[in-house]
């Protein structure tokens, strides 16, 4: 490392302090040209459009600096870390190919990331997405190696993010990482399906559940059901749930939560709610194994018929968060079932 880099001219990102792309890509040629082993990562922060939006670009680059020191400071003298451009960072790991130490240094990224409070952001909690492929035991050449860690990375995505994927030819070979293009047209393909199962006949009660198992299986969904003031109608459970004992959340104490402006109330982590003092909410949760939520109110104009909730369920380390997009989603459903219970003056108490 120390040859490579006395020798070669290098470029430093002004916002992260991490090597440019370029840098480290050249770095990884003349690691195989030395015949060296090592692994390379690709790394994704989660959600980052949403916090530049939220907080702006001086809150997006605080983030990238923060998550950039914080991996810096995991690695150490094992690796060298690259700002490729965006939110994405690769990493790579000189002599470390073993799993056992590939999936240490993955997962402790990971717990350091979540940890990191920035007041810059609020409360929110970083998550990034991580995809891991080693030299040689998974490619020859870099550009191969690069497309088995951008195929580890995208799976990490599909599974909900906020993970890392240690790349297995037996596992991921056949995986086929989706362009920006591709994934905006299978998000309007999902938004078509969200209609054609609520509007394909007149029966919406078989409308809704018909969504509701298409949700679960996609997403691979723990719970999602329809509340009504006082009890849980229209409910799927997924047949992984490590639990099966859902139970109606007083409505009173999920409005106290919830953005009144969007009437969404996403629970990302339930210590935010500890955090926020909404101790009714988190206490749910946790009688419920309720790791991650999505409550979306079912209104149109003046009119409020319910609250869709869709829940994830596990402990703190393996709970899957919700994305933008699936609560986008979810949102598009909610508002869907009530703009058809107006139109045709149903409430759920009469279909």
């Amino acid at each position: 490392m120390d040859v490579f880099f006395k020798d070669n001219k290098v470029e430093i990102d002004s916002v992260t302090e991490a090597y440019s792309g370029e840098t480290v890509t050249s770095y990884a040629a003349y690691l195989l040209n030395q015949n060296i082993p090592f692994s390379y990562v690709l790394l994704d922060v989660d959600n980052f459009t949403y916090i530049t939006d939220a907080f702006g670009s001086a809150g997006g680059n605080k983030v990238l600096y923060d998550i950039a020191k914080t991996i810096k400071s995991v690695i150490g003298e094992r690796g060298v870390l690259a700002r490729n451009s965006g939110d994405e960072f690769s990493i790579l790991l000189k002599n470390v190919v073993t799993y056992d130490e590939a999936w240490d240094i993955c997962h402790t990224i990971l717990v350091k990331i979540n940890e990191i409070e920035l007041p810059e952001i609020g409360k929110q909690t970083l998550t990034v997405t991580i995809g891991l492929a080693r030299y040689p035991e998974n490619a020859a050449d870099f550009s191969e190696l690069h497309l088995c860690a951008e195929k580890a990375l995208y799976r990490g995505k599909t599974k909900g993010r906020n993970c890392f994927i240690i790349y297995l030819a037996e596992k991921h070979a056949n995986i086929i990482p989706k362009s920006e293009k591709q994934r905006m047209l299978g998000s309007m393909n999902l938004h078509s399906n969200v209609f054609k199962f609520l509007t394909s006949n007149d029966d919406l009660r078989m409308g809704i559940m018909n969504l509701f198992n298409f949700i679960s299986s996609y997403f691979q969904v723990d719970h999602i059901c329809i509340q009504t003031s006082d009890k849980i109608i229209f409910q799927k459970i997924h047949q992984l749930s490590k639990n099966r004992k859902f139970r109606h959340i007083p409505h009173n104490i999920i409005y106290n939560s919830m953005n009144q402006l969007t009437g969404v109330l996403y629970i990302g982590d339930t210590k935010n709610l500890q955090r926020a003092k909404h101790i009714e909410l988190y206490e749910q949760c946790c009688e419920q194994e309720i790791s991650a939520s999505c409550i979306c109110e079912i209104s149109y104009r003046d009119e409020v018929f319910g609250l869709l909730r869709a829940d994830m369920t596990g402990t703190e380390s393996d709970s899957r968060r919700w994305q933008y997009s699936d609560m986008d989603l979810l949102l598009t459903a909610a508002k869907t079932i009530a703009m058809i219970l107006h139109y045709t003056g149903k409430n759920f108490e009469t279909l």
